[in-house]
């Protein structure tokens, strides 16, 4: 029965993402803000269930969300790319003012709640031990490395744009970072290092901002070739993963295929359900808060589908909740006129 409860709850990402959709006979933009926003959202459940999913033992469905959420960490890492590409030297001047304050807030306050939980449990942990918590893989802490990464390339890029004055300098910084990120997870944690992979796909996205309308133009040319080509390769990347001498090299070429395969897709058909797009408007915030319930919660709930909803329930109103908190304590500024 567990196992039936738990396959039905996997089956929400994609029956919120799928149901209803949109289907036209000419092409969307792929990298469409209300696109992009649904797939964030559905990103953000499927890395939810596949923290859980790591974690149960009677899983059902649950079991295809285990070893994919290096995928959904991509995506996020290419809008992350491709968005702040778009807007960044638009709207340089005021850019920590309007991009730091509504990340850091929700990111400090769920320290906060950390702290306070390990130390009403007897675990009293300096700020600079939950920094580190990040990237050892011991607690629902290091859920959080993908957002101290996101943040970091936030600051760098901030940085580098009081002194940018084309486009294409962004694509450099980012390459730069990714490389810089890369080479800190061999050197520093060589245990989980791979994971750091994905970091590839902010300057690509970078890129695809940058080259939009020739690889829009290429894709709608050979649509089928494109999309064929691109499964192919990430079904074959996605198994060779699995082999110890193969996972680095595979864990790249397998997130940039999903990628590519994944806005090709997009291109005719996308998400259009305003529960999704609710979810995408709180995704980070879902992302920052949600190794909270399923690392506090496993022991107090005994039964693993119910869990599993209460995990995915109390993530989404925590995430609301803080989104509000993080709103209302900041007023983002008027962005400037994008070029």
């Amino acid at each position: 029965m567990t196992g039936v409860l738990n396959s039905l709850i996997a089956l929400i990402p994609f029956v919120l993402l799928l149901i209803p959709s949109e289907r036209t006979d000419g092409f969307f933009n792929p990298t469409d803000r209300s696109v992009t926003v649904r797939f964030r959202g559905f990103f953000a459940l499927l890395v939810i269930l596949h923290h859980m999913a790591q974690r149960v033992t009677d899983k059902g469905l649950l079991w295809i969300y285990f070893d994919t959420g290096f995928l959904a960490v991509a995506m996020f890492f290419f809008y992350s790319g491709y968005g702040l590409m778009k807007k960044g030297i638009a709207q340089k001047n005021g850019f920590f003012r309007r991009r730091l304050p509504s990340h850091l807030i929700p990111y400090v306050l769920t320290l906060i709640i950390y702290w306070i939980i390990y130390a009403l449990t007897g675990d009293v942990k300096s700020f600079s031990s939950l920094l580190m918590e990040h990237f050892n893989n011991a607690s629902g802490i290091s859920f959080l490395w993908y957002v101290f990464a996101y943040l970091s390339w936030v600051l760098v890029l901030g940085a580098a744009l009081q002194f940018m004055k084309k486009d294409i300098q962004i694509m450099y910084t980012a390459v730069i970072y990714a490389l810089g990120y890369v080479a800190f997870g061999v050197l520093a944690i060589p245990k989980y290092f791979w994971i750091y992979d994905t970091i590839i796909l902010i300057p690509l996205g970078c890129a695809w901002a940058h080259y939009e309308e020739k690889i829009l133009s290429l894709i709608r040319n050979h649509y089928r070739p494109v999309l064929i080509v691109s499964l192919a390769v990430f079904l074959l990347s996605f198994i060779g993963h699995m082999l110890p001498v193969l996972r680095v090299p595979a864990y790249m070429v397998s997130a940039v295929s999903f990628m590519i395969f994944l806005n090709t897709a997009a291109m005719k058909r996308r998400p259009s359900g305003k529960t999704i797009a609710f979810l995408g408007g709180i995704s980070y915030e879902l992302y920052v808060l949600h190794g909270i319930p399923v690392t506090f919660l496993r022991d107090v709930m005994g039964n693993e589908a119910l869990w599993t909803l209460a995990v995915l329930v109390t993530a989404v109103l925590s995430a609301w909740c803080m989104n509000a908190i993080a709103r209302r304590t900041w007023k983002k500024p008027a962005a400037g006129r994008v070029r």
